[in-house]
């Protein structure tokens, strides 16, 4: 795994992350990769052009995995030093579990690194409620645990680094001006805590790449990330720092931090020869720039993060082509997988 650019967002702001066919008062707690890509490339094009758009980014996703100017990882809460992952979907045959706890590992939706680093090793890793931490949503390592303890509040026993709000909105009919209330999700996140995502640049774009991508990070902090952004929803800060992520060289396996769509059949067929254990997401949403902003994109299902495959000796994923009729530029949906070698599944 190369030294990845580890950027930390600080909201200013609640934010809401929603799903089509999922009611407005339910929020994701993390920001998928293809949702961060999105933005950034809105961003992009309002800095720099439509143009620069296709030429310094999207065009060179259809040429080789060597030519790719960077990938991504979803966006997922940290505190402090403590980064939280994605639990690795299926049973863990590493994993010792008591009877009786298999309803609070079920709750688990995000592990600290060592949690993950261990697991990925293939080492023996006992479970037990008292390490989860946030509701029980999640799991901790002893030492991150102490690392935690600024944000254990006075009258509770566990770390939080956030907590979600379901606010009361009202609207009128437009013809009747009737009034009817609906609810709205958003996350507040602790003083010191918020969301992290890797980035991985190819140093063969040069440093004006990595400038321009900061640039683009910049702008969607001060316009913000998510639902309602025109009431001052998802404005942060961010900093950003080098580090390496938790993983195994030329392991067998590898979960991906990322929600990815194969390029096609035989690439699927090769990722889920051995003992896969996935969730499908359907992944959609509305276009955003200017020429089709009424249009929504073509709906598609992607493997979710914390997926674990057979390793692959390319970089599983592509761009899918998601226009919807009749949108005159094309539309693309970010579809690959940021990959963590592990010695299970």
């Amino acid at each position: 795994m190369p030294t990845a650019t580890i950027y930390r967002l600080s909201f200013r702001a609640p934010l809401h992350i929603g799903e089509r066919g999922v009611a407005l008062e339910e929020t994701r707690l993390h920001v998928p990769a293809d949702t961060l890509f999105s933005a950034l490339c809105t961003s992009w094009r309002v800095l720099f052009g439509a143009e620069a758009l296709e030429r310094e980014l999207l065009d060179w996703f259809s040429g080789t995995e060597e030519e790719h100017p960077f990938h991504l990882t979803s966006a997922f809460p940290f505190a402090g030093e403590v980064l939280l992952f994605p639990k690795p979907v299926g049973r863990l045959r590493n994993l010792l579990l008591s009877s009786g706890d298999e309803k609070s590992f079920k709750r688990v939706r995000f592990v600290s690194r060592e949690v993950l680093a261990a697991l990925a090793r293939g080492e023996p890793v006992r479970f037990s409620p008292k390490s989860c931490i946030n509701g029980g949503v999640a799991w901790v390592s002893e030492g991150e645990m102490q690392k935690l303890a600024a944000f254990v509040e006075p009258a509770g026993d566990q770390a939080v680094l956030w907590r979600t709000a379901t606010v009361p909105r009202v609207t009128l009919d437009r013809i009747s001006n009737a009034s009817a209330i609906w609810h709205f999700g958003e996350v507040h996140y602790a003083q010191g805590a918020g969301l992290w995502f890797a980035a991985v640049f190819n140093p063969a774009h040069g440093d004006q790449l990595t400038q321009r991508f900061d640039a683009a990070l910049a702008l969607l902090a001060d316009s913000g990330l998510g639902g309602e952004r025109g009431a001052g929803r998802g404005l942060f800060t961010f900093t950003k720092s080098e580090g390496d992520l938790p993983g195994v060289e030329d392991a067998p396996y590898f979960v991906t931090l990322a929600p990815f769509c194969p390029k096609d059949a035989s690439q699927l067929a090769a990722l889920t020869a051995d003992r896969p254990a996935y969730e499908l997401i359907a992944r959609r949403g509305w276009v955003t720039s200017p020429e089709g902003s009424n249009l929504r994109r073509k709906t598609v299902w992607m493997f979710a993060e914390g997926s674990t495959f057979s390793a692959a000796t390319t970089l599983p994923g592509c761009l899918v082509d998601v226009t919807p009729e009749p949108c005159p530029h094309k539309v693309w949906r970010y579809g690959y997988a940021f990959p963590l070698g592990v010695n299970m599944p």
